[in-house]
């Protein structure tokens, strides 16, 4: 697969060539239902037309949508830590629990504090989803192919270096990614050291400390009430264990789906303190420790449930207090276990979801 990072707008004409790229793609009824169900369709596409710029782009409709997210599939929307956004660009790394919320409400948080969005990195899968790839560039979202091998692999993971540090220290805009490949599937956010790795590869230093505190890391940390698409993914660590376990045609676009629409109950973002100098200089270059650094930021930041002490509980064969609470988590549980009978297994793997965040 290409690199979109090569594809960045450079002029208004092939903003408004992608603009009018979405309105006439046969998933744009779809998306719209989605994102616009308050829009009759037409109407819509009339005022996508008469966009002028990414950032109206944004700031209008990306943010209506996530509007339409929090107002219809939350109980509340609440964040933290807008004191660490002084305007500076930086580099946010997040814990990933779901595919696309976790960058699409930092948006929706950069905006309501007035604040220019950020460049986004994402899994080249994602790029297999009908119009994904309009949409993302409309939202700043780039990934690179993965390669053919391990030197191409090498390669891409340059790519991606370079342009992270060029937009932060160079251009002066903020970007995002994940502290991992892929969504956790434990309840465990775990940094990978490789990925700080990377981001310092392109260091004009050889000194990784220096690298890694040029890019002003600022840690995010996402907590849902509800988590996303848990038994999607409580079901595919069941059957990948089995070795039986095939990604089908359409699965991405249904974990995206189910990820905007299902309900989460209350979600909030925890924006952490970015990572100092100091702080840096203490892992020795070891980026092992670096990531540990922000493993710990994030679970500092991280806002535990009541479903997650719950799911604790359960899992170590202790009946729960008799509470509301508890009782529409156990419904919970055992609707997903009559909707995927995979046994103990299962169970086992969706309260360790919710329990991973206690430990």
């Amino acid at each position: 697969m290409e690199s979109l990072i090569d594809k960045q707008y450079t002029d208004t004409v092939s903003f408004k060539e992608d603009l009018q790229a979405l309105v006439e793609h046969e998933m744009f009824p779809t998306i719209a239902h989605y994102l616009f169900p308050d829009t009759p369709l037409e109407e819509l596409r009339q005022q996508l037309l008469a966009t002028e710029s990414l950032r109206q782009f944004q700031y209008t409709f990306m943010y209506r949508a996530c509007q339409w997210v929090v107002k219809n599939s939350m109980t509340d929307f609440t964040y933290s830590g807008t004191e660490y956004l002084d305007g500076s660009p930086r580099l946010f790394i997040s814990n990933h629990r779901d595919i696309v919320l976790d960058a699409m409400m930092l948006q929706y948080i950069l905006v309501e504090q007035g604040l220019e969005t950020t460049h986004v990195v994402i899994g080249a899968n994602l790029f297999e989803i009908p119009a994904m790839s309009l949409l993302a560039r409309l939202n700043k979202m780039y990934s690179i192919g993965r390669g053919g091998n391990q030197r191409e692999y090498y390669r891409c993971l340059m790519t991606m270096s370079q342009h992270l540090r060029h937009w932060v220290t160079e251009l002066g805009e903020s970007a995002w990614i994940a502290q991992r490949n892929g969504r956790t599937k434990d309840g465990i956010d775990h940094t990978e050291a490789s990925l700080l790795k990377m981001i310092a590869s392109s260091g004009n230093s050889k000194d990784p400390i220096e690298a890694l505190a040029s890019m002003r890391i600022t840690p995010v940390s996402v907590s849902y009430e509800w988590e996303p698409c848990a038994a999607l993914k409580a079901r595919e660590m069941c059957l990948s264990q089995q070795g039986s376990y095939t990604k089908a045609p359409g699965e991405d676009t249904q974990s995206v789906l189910s990820g905007i629409m299902d309900f989460k109950g209350h979600v909030h973002f925890s924006i952490c303190p970015p990572l100092t100098l100091d702080e840096l200089a203490a892992t020795q270059g070891d980026y092992h420790a670096a990531a540990a650094l922000v493993d710990r930021r994030i679970a500092e930041g991280y806002h535990l449930w009541q479903n997650n002490h719950i799911a604790r509980q359960m899992l170590l064969g202790h009946h729960p207090d008799d509470t509301p609470e508890a009782r529409a988590f156990m419904q919970y549980i055992d609707n997903a276990c009559q909707q995927y009978p995979l046994g103990d297994p299962f169970r086992h793997r969706l309260l360790g979801i919710y329990a991973g965040a206690t430990q």
